[in-house]
């Protein structure tokens, strides 16, 4: 066709006459445009089109890649290379994200404004590499502004930045993990340093100040996107886990954080303990059984838990049934059917000692039997409760009457 042949002898005559002078010229306007002057938009992309057009009627783009593209890359790089190690040495860490956050969108625009759609994911490694991966680690370690002086402040804004930047980048993550999992593992020891010190005293608020770092780092780390400084993502979920099996597995003096957390449980659930709303009883224990996850001596917990449950439902002390099944559900969620066998079995228990109670009432006045004083039986599987010394008594015969009389109905 005319017009292939005639495109065919511009490449031959002019586009390759010329094409060295005229890219040097459009990567200069490119290199004006970063330093904020203005420049004709309109001329680059019809310029830019041309190299394009060059490929033929195959649409090749190799006319385009091997003599603009090429140089264009190499020229970013170059660019990007001096700002980062100039904004590197005057800048703060969350200033040099400002600045690269602002250049990648530039950098997107620019694609859009007049070159090619093809060139975009090529020209945004190239910026990513500059701005971000070459220097993540003089950039996180800044003193007064890196990363985890970040953390100390509880810059949510700047955290966010710095994960939805260098989560662009493969090995990104991977180091900022690693500062937060020091982060939040030298926090911990430092609250256990500091009730060690006061070991013997009430450690009820030495729980409750485990659970409130729980909370602060878990709203960071977040559960999904947008939700939290660092999305939910898995790398995070991670060094949060091993931080906290770090120092919630230190014994404050004697007292080991599975036995901690149990009184604390039994606080919680005893009529004389904390008072609370039932929305607010459930998430508490919610936090608690999320903390005992870290544990690594789960059956202490178990233990200490089951002794003090016999007691709150042996002496009537439980604030509400509803909350102790809530926590039994919760401890078999995350240990499985075996870890709270037991628990279930004694809470059973009480519901069937209740029923046998009211039969026996009923049985006693169908058979219209006289007793000498009121009887209260609970009848106990062997197996679930905890041992208990038997002690040998002489009881009064009233008592001995009654005793076989509910005996004769068991």
């Amino acid at each position: 066709e005319l017009a292939e042949v005639g495109s065919q002898k511009f490449l031959e005559i002019v586009f390759n006459a010329v094409k060295r002078e005229v890219r040097t010229a459009i990567l200069e306007l490119v290199r004006r445009e970063r330093e904020c002057e203005q420049v004709d938009k309109q001329l680059i992309k019809s310029v830019i089109d041309i190299f394009v057009e060059m490929g033929g009627s195959r649409a090749s783009l190799e006319t385009y890649a091997t003599d603009f593209e090429e140089m264009l890359l190499s020229t970013t790089a170059d660019y990007y290379s001096r700002e980062s190690a100039k904004w590197a040495g005057n800048d703060s860490f969350p200033e040099y994200m400002r600045k690269a956050e602002d250049r990648l969108k530039q950098e997107q625009d620019r694609v859009a404004n007049y070159l090619h759609s093809s060139t975009e994911e090529k020209l945004l490694k190239v910026c990513e590499e500059q701005l971000l991966q070459n220097p993540e680690q003089q950039l996180l370690e800044k003193e007064h502004s890196g990363c985890e002086k970040l953390l100390l402040d509880n810059k949510t804004e700047d955290l966010s930045r710095m994960f939805r930047l260098f989560s662009r980048i493969p090995t990104g993550l991977p180091p900022i993990a690693n500062i937060v999992r020091k982060h939040i593992t030298d926090v911990g020891l430092a609250l256990v340093k500091k009730q060690s010190v006061n070991a013997e005293g009430d450690l009820m608020p030495y729980v409750q100040e485990l659970l409130d770092i729980h909370d602060k780092y878990t709203e960071l780390v977040g559960s999904g996107p947008e939700k939290g400084c660092f999305q939910g993502h898995n790398i995070f979920h991670k060094a949060m886990k091993e931080a906290f099996e770090v120092f919630v597995n230190k014994d404050i003096g004697k007292s080991a954080t599975a036995e901690l957390l149990s009184n604390f449980c039994d606080n919680l659930l005893k009529k004389s303990g904390e008072r609370l709303s039932d929305e607010a009883l459930e998430d508490k224990l919610e936090k608690v059984v999320r903390l005992f996850g870290y544990l690594s001596d789960k059956d202490i917990f178990a233990e200490f838990y089951k002794k003090q449950l016999a007691k709150r439902l042996l002496l009537a002390r439980s604030s509400s049934d509803d909350a102790e099944r809530s926590m039994i559900a919760k401890l078999k969620l995350r240990c499985g059917a075996q870890f709270t066998s037991k628990l279930e079995g004694m809470v059973t228990d009480m519901n069937l000692s209740q029923d046998i109670q009211s039969a026996f009432a009923e049985h006693v006045k169908d058979k219209e039997l006289e007793l000498d004083t009121d009887l209260t039986v609970q009848v106990l599987t062997t197996g679930f409760w905890p041992t208990y010394k038997s002690d040998e008594l002489n009881l009064p015969k009233e008592m001995l009457q009654c005793i076989e009389t509910f005996k004769a109905f068991y």
